[in-house]
């Protein structure tokens, strides 16, 4: 039986290091030799193969269908149980099973016996989310397979394995042209973006970075150290996690610049070690902060420890009817602002996550009015801080008919 995958991709077929890293421009075969490989190693031992990436809404945003198609493609229908969630090998006794891990790490932290991880779109996995990730596969020679197209050099899969090469992975980068497979359609395509886009086609087919992008939120940041303006008034905000972690923040606004000064970040914490933590933490003592309502338990807490004062934030600001609107409308309000001044030796997950804060963009690369999930704890503890600010801001620009700044 002959496997069809480009000549380069070969070395994946008996490597063992730890992590197996593709990554290029589209349609270099680089998820599709992936499928092959999983397919095949599920028929030769018994194996739990898992199959993530970061927003999952279902199995057919997943790889399944990849793993499907292989499978017809070479014939093994009858080697296989192909039921709506799950694939299951006859021979062997191998699974294959299709997590999304954003708002599913508790899950994904719990599995036991996963051999090889597949990660698709890897460029979109946050820092948070590889920390868990990583550590799931425990079993002696278990294997991680990372496909992506590169985006952002800043991007954590791109700073984790390209920039900084862990010695227990094995990286190759592929394009197009050395794609055996590729069809005339796809070919005619690529060189008229070749010589009508060129900017776009070095990012999309050459899988080279791109040094900016249209979909970043907020291009008025300045990351510098500056000295507290004790004259103004401080706002506070807090988000709530145990795997994400638990943050806060001061930061104040001045003619029409904010300054992020403090911040605190810390993941793995239950409510006890918050209580340790928060009352060690001087700048919020006898503070009002605003925190992420979805956890009033913690809310209760903090105020029965006599040392603050914590409220859940109302997220009310912008259009109610609208999903996901509370966020849009406080990233126009960010936008506003001539400058915003994150404290570089006091923040550095502020200075982190606020230049990553994107817009979601569809398959075909349009932008979109929906605020990216990912890695931006530091980022919702600013808006709840200055959600009643932004009320005031919203309401003058927009329900008195007027055009925001």
């Amino acid at each position: 039986m002959q496997i069809k995958v480009p000549k380069k991709l070969l070395p994946i077929f008996s490597s063992t290091k730890r992590f197996i890293v593709l990554y290029g421009g589209r349609d270099s075969s680089k998820s599709h030799s992936v499928a092959r490989l999983l397919v095949l190693k599920s028929m030769q031992e018994k194996c739990l193969i898992l199959c993530t990436r970061y927003i999952q809404k279902s199995i057919a945003t997943s790889s399944y269908a990849l793993i499907v198609k292989i499978i017809h493609e070479y014939g093994f229908e009858k080697e296989f149980d192909i039921i709506a969630t799950e694939i299951r090998c006859l021979r062997t006794g191998s699974v294959f099973q299709f997590e999304g891990l954003y708002q599913n790490l508790d899950n994904i932290k719990s599995k036991e016996g996963v051999k090889y991880c597949w990660v698709e779109e890897a460029r979109t996995i946050s820092h948070d989310a590889w920390r868990i990730l990583i550590p799931t596969l425990r079993m002696e020679g278990s294997q991680f397979f990372i496909t992506f197209n590169p985006d952002m050099i800043d991007d954590p899969v791109y700073d984790m394995f390209i920039t900084h090469e862990r010695p227990d992975s094995l990286v190759i980068k592929i394009n197009y042209d050395e794609n055996p497979f590729l069809s005339k359609t796809s070919k005619k395509e690529i060189e008229y973006m070749r010589v009508n886009n060129p900017e776009d086609f070095k990012w999309i087919y050459d899988g080279n970075c791109r040094e900016t992008t249209e979909a970043r939120i907020l291009h008025n940041i300045s990351i510098h150290d500056f000295e507290l303006d004790n004259a103004r008034q401080m706002l506070y905000g807090g988000d709530w996690g145990f795997i994400d972690p638990c943050s806060l923040t001061q930061s104040y606004v001045n003619d029409k610049e904010l300054y992020i000064y403090r911040e605190f970040y810390e993941t793995g914490l239950d409510p006890d070690m918050i209580k340790d933590r928060y009352s060690k933490i001087e700048w919020i003592k006898g503070r009002h902060v605003i925190a992420d309502s979805s956890r009033p338990e913690l809310i209760r807490m903090c105020n029965n420890m006599g040392m603050f004062t914590f409220a859940g934030a109302k997220k009310n600001v912008g259009n109610k009817q609208k999903e996901g609107e509370f966020k849009r409308t406080m990233a126009l309000y960010f936008k506003q602002f001539r400058k915003i001044h994150i404290h570089q030796t006091n923040c550095p997950n502020c200075a982190r996550e606020f230049p990553l804060w994107s817009w979601e963009v569809d398959k075909n690369e349009k932008i979109l009015e929906t605020v990216k999930d990912g890695d931006d704890h530091v980022v919702d503890s600013v808006i709840y801080a200055h959600e009643n600010n932004a009320k005031v801001w919203y309401y003058n620009n927009f329900q008195r008919g007027t055009n925001a700044n």
